[in-house]
């Protein structure tokens, strides 16, 4: 059974396992731009998660660790979060569960923190992402050139 939970040090472990030998390429797609350098720590998550309007949850399956993902910028007077740094370990990729995992913390945060516009931003060439947030109800609001191309990215917004 897939199910969300607010992370706990103990889980920075596993976060730090799926980025093992892995470049800084890798962590700059499923981190972004600001949190997080290469090669990430635990002292870096730990950093993360304590600032006020972070929340980082990790997702399991039959409560194994399979994935995390972070709802940041949490304005419970605007209604508004973000979702970002969305990473599943590789066995878990291409089964379906990162539309539910979101649908899960879409609900979680909606009844938690009384949510009800999400946004999100993600890579152009990351085709499977785009199309999970798709399938969710997210829709793509603006589109960003980087000066690398590579890194041209979509805003995609949910209003609930």
């Amino acid at each position: 059974m897939l199910t969300i939970r607010p992370a706990a040090k103990t889980d920075y472990a596993a976060i730090l396992n799926w980025n093992a030998d892995q470049d800084e390429a890798y962590l700059f797609q499923w981190a972004g731009f600001t949190a997080y350098q290469h090669p990430l720590t635990e002292e870096q998550i730990a950093k993360q998660a304590k600032k006020e309007t972070v929340q980082i949850f990790m997702v399991c399956n039959d409560e194994i660790p399979i994935g995390t993902i972070e709802l940041n910028d949490i304005d419970p007077i605007a209604k508004t979060g973000r979702i970002c740094r969305v990473l599943f370990s590789e066995k878990a990729r291409g089964k379906g569960w990162g539309e539910a995992a979101l649908r899960l913390l879409i609900r979680y945060a909606h009844e938690t923190f009384g949510i009800t516009s999400f946004s999100l931003r993600v890579f152009c060439f990351n085709i499977s992402a785009i199309r999970c947030y798709e399938k969710v109800g997210f829709r793509v609001a603006e589109y960003f050139e980087e000066k690398d191309p590579h890194w041209n990215n979509y805003s995609m917004e949910l209003k609930k």
